[in-house]
């Protein structure tokens, strides 16, 4: 997500809560009456958490899909506000975020709430192996993503297919996929056709679609959508935000 046009107020807000001091815990109760605790060093990890990204609403329909049984994909995980949820609720968790400076702050909360049914992964998920450069402000800016960004900072990583790591055995197979990666999308699912046309596809995927940046990847929010229907996901759910488009695709 693109923060420029909400830094002002998120400055403004943060101001009032650094009486605090900085770093400082916060405990989420929304979704989980015990609550879940994160720790705040920034205005954007502030927004993040305070404010679920501006993403109440998908966030809480991810979380209330989720059964204690159940595999989650967490694809682009940033600070971990959808992965300790699902933890604590007892699902396995497999935590895809190539940021150091992201998955350095996820590990943290994930300690904060002494789970251990998580399991990190380093590289990012695209439709090829290799390397590629991972545009990114750390943790006090705009999301990272592959797409070319100017005057915004570069760091090589690994990439790799969902596909490729299922064969290798490195991970379990999905119930639920939660996918927001800036564009990227399009790659991540191109990498995963073998398991989507599985009888051990994912029942459910939880998808961020970027309009504005699929073109920059070769695509657009057609070939996203017809991938999905190809394999036979059915959208219930679809809301326009800034401008991105979050979906619900149930394997029918």
């Amino acid at each position: 997500m693109d923060y420029t046009g909400i830094y002002k107020r998120l400055m403004n807000t943060f101001r009032s809560k650094q009486s605090k001091g900085l770093p400082h815990i916060v405990i989420v109760r929304k979704f989980i009456p015990k609550g879940c605790k994160f720790e705040i060093s920034s205005p954007i990890e502030s927004f993040r958490i305070d404010e679920y990204g501006g993403e109440e609403e998908f966030t809480g329909l991810i979380i209330n899909e989720l059964g204690k049984s159940d595999v989650l994909y967490d694809i682009g995980s940033c600070v971990g506000m959808v992965a300790v949820h699902a933890a604590l609720k007892g699902c396995k968790v497999v935590a895809f975020e190539p940021d150091h400076n992201y998955r350095a702050r996820l590990e943290t909360n994930l300690r904060l709430n002494n789970v251990n049914n998580v399991q990190i992964i380093k590289w990012a998920v695209s439709d090829t192996v290799g390397n590629v450069t991972l545009y990114t402000d750390g943790i006090e800016g705009n999301s990272p993503s592959l797409r070319k960004v100017r005057d915004r900072g570069q760091v090589t990583v690994p990439t790799d297919t969902v596909d490729n790591a299922l064969k290798r055995n490195e991970v379990p197979y999905p119930d639920v996929i939660k996918m927001d990666i800036e564009g990227a999308e399009i790659l991540a699912l191109r990498g995963m056709n073998k398991l989507l046309a599985s009888v051990s596809s994912p029942r459910k995927i939880f998808i961020e679609i970027h309009p504005e940046f699929l073109p920059e990847f070769g695509s657009s929010t057609e070939e996203v959508i017809e991938i999905l229907k190809s394999f036979k996901y059915k959208q219930d759910y679809r809301a326009q935000r800034y401008n991105q488009i979050h979906c619900i695709y149930r394997k029918i």
